[in-house]
């Protein structure tokens, strides 16, 4: 849903394969979320239309499947595909070329999952990486082996999908950032004295208290588009998250009819499917509002960059002790920085202050949010 193209990350199949009907032949990125591409039918894989590498709209062609029995030629002819989709001939084999049944293919060295993430993350093609698993599997020890030779990688798949991204982001918007610090000492005590609901952690109440704050200051819950602020009936809350080679926001959508305990358990899901690369395209896009969490990484306060079309998104930095004064002496809190990255062409410096002192006053009361 909402998928325009995809780009063709790799073959599971080689010409001239048997393939069954439901069995993954190919993988594509798409929002980046990888989609497995299935065979429609039982067959033999005839030939491939678009090779991994390749942007291809949705609805084209990506390969032909010949029926069990019928010459491959047939479907590279021009005649209909057996599977329901018209067929694209086949490039003509070069001049004293084998024809494709003089030998079959060496079969493809088997990948874990973990490493076939890491290789499209950073664009490395995994035919030029040795495995050193059993039967020369590639394990993800061997992709990062393989990076640490390489004097550069090229900003493809994942990795250049979000520096395309970030850079038009920086360049279509008027950003500015705003920081205040919070002070979460009760919040401190709730969460160290057992005081949260069951499996509930910082960055949930976070997400929960930046939800409560949009609601109540809904010019920040709103897309930019065509010069166009359009603002949005419904929370969609966008958590960054981080899959150990790039950072993907992934989307808790309607998160203000969610209790605290549902955003936790719906934020620990999510992330558990996007870190294994099979969220659904859906749960990576049309989030409304994004937060943003460094404080485990021990950042005190960053300039979060918009992610597009919204107008603002949270930065979230490290708990810190910090001294206020307490009468005539001192006395020591527990405070965190927020970093507020705001679009001017939507939202003011004022409205946005107002906002970060909403988020802040939940935050110093953690059982508001409780109630």
């Amino acid at each position: 849903m909402g998928m325009t193209d995809g780009t063709v990350l790799d073959w599971l199949k080689q010409v001239g394969d048997q393939v069954r009907r439901g069995e993954c032949i190919a993988e594509v990125e798409a929002a980046k979320t990888t989609l497995e591409i299935e065979a429609p039918c039982d067959g033999v894989l005839a030939s491939i239309v678009t090779p991994a590498g390749m942007l291809v709209p949705v609805r084209e062609v990506m390969a032909v499947i010949a029926l069990p029995g019928e010459a491959a030629g047939a479907a590279d002819a021009g005649v209909a595909d057996p599977c329901g989709a018209p067929a694209a001939p086949s490039p003509p084999a070069s001049p004293g070329s084998a024809p494709a049944s003089a030998a079959p293919p060496a079969p493809a060295a088997q990948v874990v999952p973990a490493a076939r993430r890491l290789a499209r993350e950073h664009g490395i093609d995994l035919s030029g990486v040795t495995g050193s698993g059993p039967a020369g599997r590639i394990t993800e020890a061997d992709v990062r082996a393989h990076l640490e030779g390489l004097s550069a990688v090229p900003l493809t798949g994942t990795r250049g999908l979000i520096a395309r991204r970030m850079v038009a982001s920086l360049r279509d918007s008027a950003q500015f950032t705003l920081t205040r610090s919070a002070d979460v000492t009760e919040l401190a005590r709730l969460h160290d004295r057992g005081g949260l609901p069951p499996g509930v952690t910082y960055t949930d109440v976070l997400g929960y208290a930046a939800v409560k704050s949009l609601v109540e200051h809904p010019a920040l819950n709103a897309h930019v588009v065509s010069d166009q602020i359009r603002p949005a009936a419904r929370v969609h809350l966008g958590i960054g998250i981080d899959t150990g080679g790039a950072l993907i926001v992934g989307v808790l959508a309607g998160a203000d009819a969610a209790t605290l305990a549902e955003l936790s358990a719906r934020r620990r899901a999510l992330t558990e499917r996007v870190c294994a690369g099979y969220a659904d395209v859906a749960e990576l896009q049309g989030s409304t509002f994004t937060v943003t969490n460094l404080g485990s990484a021990g950042v005190d306060a960053f300039t979060p960059i918009i992610n597009p079309p919204e107008v603002a998104i949270l930065g979230i930095g490290r708990i810190t002790d910090q001294p206020v004064p307490d009468g005539g002496g001192i006395a020591w809190r527990k405070a965190l920085t927020l970093s507020l990255t705001v679009d001017h062409r939507a939202v003011d410096g004022a409205p946005a202050a107002r906002f970060l002192a909403t988020l802040a006053g939940y935050l110093a009361d953690p059982a508001a949010l409780l109630r």
